[in-house]
Parts: C-alpha cells; sequence; structure tokens
C-alpha cells in the first residue's frame, strides 16, 4: 500500500493566514463571519499538529483574540461598545496587506536593479574632406606656444612674494624677556648689540620697544658712553 502524502501550506504569520481564508471565502476584512473564519482557522492549526508540525505562539494568540471577537459578538451590545469588535482585527489586516503590497513591489525592483544597460556602440564614420599635411617644424612651434601659454597661467612662484609676506612678526614681549636674560647675564651691554642679530625690520623694531618698556618700568638704566648707550641691569633691591 502506497504511503499518503499530505502537502499543507506553511504561512508566516496568523495575519497571512487570515487574508487567506478571507480571499478564500471571498469576503471583505471589514466585515469577517468570524465564526466561519475561526473554525477554518482552528483546522488549519489541528491539521499542522496532526502533522507533527509546531505551532508557533503567535497562531495561538490570534486564535484566542478571534474567541474573545466571537464571544463579544454574542453578547448583547451596550451602549459603551458601539464598536464593532471586529475593527481593531480588521485595521491590522488592511495595514498588513499594504505593507506585503510594499515587499512584492520592492522585490521587483530590487530583481532590475541588478541589471546594467549599455549603450549599442555607434560607427563613426572618418571625416576625408579635411585632412592636412604638417611639417613637423610647425608642430613643434604649435607645441612650444602651448606651454608658453600654460606658463603664463600659472601662478607666480613664492620668490615672487619675498618681501611683501612670509616674514614672521616679532614679539614685543618676546625680545623683553630675551634682553632681560641677557642683562642678568653679562650685566651690561650696548645698545647696538642688541640689533646684532636682528634680521628684520619687525625685530628691529621690537628691540627698541622692548628697551624702552624695560627703561621706563626702571629695570635697566642705560648710560652715555662715547657714541653709544649702555645698558645696566638694575637688581631689586630686598627691604631690611
Amino acid at each position: 500500500m502506497e504511503a499518503l502524502n499530505f502537502s499543507l501550506k506553511v504561512f508566516d504569520g496568523p495575519l497571512e493566514l487570515l487574508l487567506h481564508l478571507i480571499s478564500k471565502n471571498k469576503v471583505s476584512i471589514y466585515d469577517i463571519p468570524i465564526s466561519m473564519i475561526l473554525e477554518q482557522y482552528m483546522e488549519y492549526i489541528e491539521d499542522l499538529k496532526k502533522m507533527d508540525l509546531e505551532v508557533s505562539s503567535a497562531f495561538i494568540e490570534m486564535a484566542a483574540q478571534l474567541m474573545l471577537i466571537k464571544s463579544r459578538m454574542l453578547l448583547p451590545k451596550t451602549e459603551e461598545e458601539e464598536e464593532d469588535p471586529r475593527m481593531s482585527l480588521a485595521e491590522a489586516l488592511a495595514e498588513y496587506k499594504r505593507y506585503k503590497a510594499m515587499l512584492e513591489t520592492f522585490r521587483g525592483k530590487n530583481k532590475d536593479a541588478g541589471i546594467t544597460y549599455v549603450r549599442r556602440t555607434e560607427h563613426l564614420e572618418f571625416d576625408k574632406k579635411h585632412q592636412l599635411n604638417y611639417e613637423t617644424d610647425v608642430l613643434t612651434r604649435a607645441y612650444r606656444d602651448v606651454l608658453q601659454k600654460s606658463n603664463r597661467a600659472l601662478p607666480p612662484p613664492l620668490r615672487s612674494f619675498r618681501g611683501i609676506i612670509g616674514h614672521p612678526i616679532a614679539s614685543v614681549p618676546a625680545r623683553i624677556f630675551g634682553v632681560l636674560r641677557l642683562l642678568k647675564r653679562k650685566l651690561t651691554c650696548s645698545f647696538r648689540s642688541l640689533f646684532g642679530g636682528a634680521k628684520t625690520r619687525s625685530e628691529i623694531v621690537a628691540t627698541f620697544l622692548a628697551v624702552l618698556e624695560l627703561s621706563k618700568s626702571k629695570h635697566v638704566e642705560m648710560e652715555e658712553r662715547g657714541d653709544d648707550l649702555y645698558l645696566t641691569f638694575k637688581k631689586e633691591r630686598k627691604e631690611k
């Protein structure tokens, strides 16, 4: 005796099963015959159990919700319960149906996304009407003209800006610190010797302003000796 083969459609979830039953019975999701749909729903769950297939908790929870809706429809309605108990289920089914339709649309687009469209090669006819033979020297002169024009278009080199920008600005506080450090080590020095290492006009001005500031604050004393001035570090006197 040949063994019987059973084929049972597997649904992704209880809402998909309900949509299948509603479509099969050709009824509206907003006017579901709960008794008939619940009976067919429970038959499907029993078929799963007979075939030793695992029934998920989502299917059992939906069965309990259908039984609750059926019991509420059998009870007499009160003034507080004006809404149809099937409406929450109908809205969930309608939303699931919309998402399912969108998923099918995206699947079709994803399938077409891997297709590469290539433009056909066009055959170009060679223009034989304007043919000229150029000498080598003509091409060489043209190439040199192009190079000269490109060189003129380039920005000027950095050496062109020397004396305009690029010199650091000397700091007066830094020069004050430098003069004090020199005087603390040598105690005295000539005014002209302070400008011996100056490389820019900014350093000269900063050094001159530093000497004036030190003289004004009485940190140094200046004394004329011959044709030069000499600066002497003035030590602070400790109070007794």
